[in-house]
């Protein structure tokens, strides 16, 4: 889940390319995935580009990051995540689209979709630990991500961030929680987050940083530096994002909690 660097105008080309001919055809196949299922993700890919390129001062040459965030399938074990039991995961072909590129300054501007074309929405939120997350609305999620990535990081570089989404709404595939990783995948990237000292020392390990995600999520600490702030408000464990952060095609994989740990990977 690194970010691919890439310009705008070639994924925008992504759509019309043949398939296999294109850098995100590429990149998709060599993760495993089927060439009927990324001829489907390079049309969303371009489609997110395309928003981007419709901004002012947007251009084809542009540096642009991208990203695919799956959904997950919880196989077995329901609600055992935040009491230390086991839950045996898998990712899916149906997810987000995520394309961006880099602001000068401290704001986080997001264009979304809401699942098959249901309507699609934009916002502009400052990247401070002022944020306030408005409750039930769309952007309490990306604003959650922000404030506390802030709080524990003090990031301040800003960002344009394009999804398109072919998950269905309330499918129980996980779409919140995947918006909490796609949200980390860009601004980490942006901020170099991964190469900082904090995350370094406090979050070695590829599990420590799942829980870490599902901490955003749920507002409680992760340790004493990574301190907590509010959530979401709903209480749940670190599942979902090790699903979506850890799924590989055409595998399983059975991870334990509190702590997060990965037990078996099935092919």
């Amino acid at each position: 889940h690194r970010a691919m660097v890439v310009t705008l105008g070639d994924v925008a080309a992504s759509g019309e390319a043949l398939a296999g001919s294109d850098v995100v055809s590429e990149r998709l196949l060599a993760a495993g995935m089927a060439e009927d299922v990324v001829a489907e993700k390079r049309v969303q890919f371009a489609a997110a580009a395309a928003h981007l390129l419709s901004q002012e001062g947007s251009t084809r040459e542009q540096s642009a990051k991208i990203f695919w965030v799956p959904g997950r399938i919880e196989v077995a074990g329901k609600h055992t995540d935040y009491a230390g039991g086991r839950s045996l995961l898998a990712a899916t072909s149906r997810g987000f689209t995520v394309v961006c590129t880099d602001r000068d300054d401290a704001q986080c501007q997001i264009f979304t979709t809401f699942g098959h074309g249901r309507g699609r929405a934009s916002a502009m939120l400052p990247i401070c630990v002022e944020l306030q997350p408005q409750a039930g609305h769309w952007t309490a999620y990306p604003a959650v991500v922000i404030r506390r990535l802030a709080r524990n990081f003090g990031i301040s570089k800003g960002i344009n961030i394009a999804v398109e989404c072919d998950l269905p709404e309330s499918s129980g595939m996980s779409t919140s929680s995947a918006v909490i990783c796609y949200m980390w995948m860009a601004l980490a990237e942006r901020n170099q987050i991964r190469s900082s000292p904090t995350f370094v020392e406090n979050l070695r390990t590829n599990e420590e940083l799942y829980t870490y995600l599902g901490f955003i999520e749920n507002g409680q600490d992760c340790g004493k530096v990574l301190t907590g702030d509010m959530g979401v408000g709903t209480f749940g464990g670190s599942e979902d994002h090790t699903a979506i952060m850890s799924g590989e095609a055409s595998k399983l994989k059975l991870f334990s909690y509190c702590p997060t740990t990965h037990e078996r990977t099935v092919n």
